[in-house]
């Protein structure tokens, strides 16, 4: 097991090079310069050769990249390049732990929504409540999460004068009840999709494993339906449910790049997005790479989980 996890963890970092220098390059071919929002848009009379030459713009990419490579290996992502040019970690770090709330509490409302919707759909298969069930589910991976997030601001403020969007943002720490109420819209809103992908996985997994012959002997056994259920044909099929759920975490943080942006959250995916617009790649690259970092240490975790819900399962 150590091996293993050690294994993963030097790879990380390779990994995260790698993206790096393909997000780089993505970057660097995007039409435009952000030489443009320094200057504060086109103007006959600007120098933007010059400019750019200040702002080390001029250069060719991989000189541009191995001098971001070389400081954030040292884990400095250098400062914005565009007013007021504050430094990329100081940024990330105000705004990482809002995303990080978002993401937490998506899960945690996906799992308590999807799991249990997934296991009655299961054991009502083919009934009235099973097609409703699916129904929701199937609308809930249909419709984009920007739609419901646009419907969540417009038909209340329009019915109801109400609106759950706050020009004043708590944290956690500062007023914990002013802030989960401002954050569990997003969260709301990226659990839905997220819970419907896990209930027809839950209900999948476990109709395949109702057919099994360890279930069937449980029932011979008379054991009652309620642990027949539970212990035996949901716990063995959590495997594929938990690889769900970590993956899952990719499409919540790229989700919550519009999610921030839309309710006003100052989070890392609403940087991320403002810094895209000015194109300023030094703070798009450090946001991007915190992301995959996240998602790199979260599916470690669910491979580690593995061992625990089947103790078959050895690295």
């Amino acid at each position: 097991m150590r091996n293993y996890i050690i294994r993963r963890l030097v790879s990380v970092p390779l990994m995260l090079i790698g993206l790096s220098l393909l997000l780089f390059l993505l970057l660097w071919v995007r039409p435009g310069s952000a030489a443009f929002g320094v200057a504060g848009g086109l103007s006959l009379d600007t120098d933007f050769e010059r400019l750019e030459e200040r702002m080390g713009l001029n250069k060719p990419w991989y000189e541009q990249y191995g001098m971001w490579l070389g400081k954030a290996v040292q884990g400095d992502f250098g400062n914005s390049l565009v007013p007021p040019q504050n430094s990329v970690t100081s940024q990330i770090s105000g705004r990482v732990g809002n995303t990080i709330e978002i993401g937490l509490l998506t899960i945690i409302i996906s799992a308590v929504i999807g799991i249990p919707i997934g296991i009655i759909s299961a054991v009502k298969r083919n009934s009235k409540l099973d097609v409703t069930l699916r129904t929701i589910t199937i609308l809930g991976i249909s419709v984009p999460n920007f739609w419901t997030a646009t419907l969540l601001l417009v038909l209340p403020a329009k019915f109801f004068g109400w609106t759950p969007l706050s020009t004043d943002f708590s944290t956690f720490g500062e007023d914990p009840i002013k802030n989960l109420s401002i954050v569990i819209w997003p969260a709301i809103i990226l659990a839905y999709s997220s819970a419907a992908y896990t209930a027809r996985l839950v209900r999948s997994s476990m109709l395949e494993v109702f057919y099994s012959d360890y279930v069937r002997t449980a029932r011979a056994k008379g054991l009652v339906e309620r642990i027949v259920v539970l212990r035996h044909a949901f716990r063995n099929s959590l495997i594929p449910v938990l690889t769900v759920i970590g993956l899952q975490l990719g499409v919540i943080l790229g989700g919550a790049v519009i999610a921030e942006q839309i309710f006003a959250i100052p989070g890392i995916g609403l940087l991320t997005y403002k810094a895209y617009l000015a194109q300023d790649y030094t703070v798009v690259l450090g946001t991007v790479m915190m992301f995959a970092l996240l998602f790199v240490l979260v599916n470690l975790l669910v491979d580690l989980l593995y061992t625990v819900v089947d103790p078959r399962i050895r690295y």
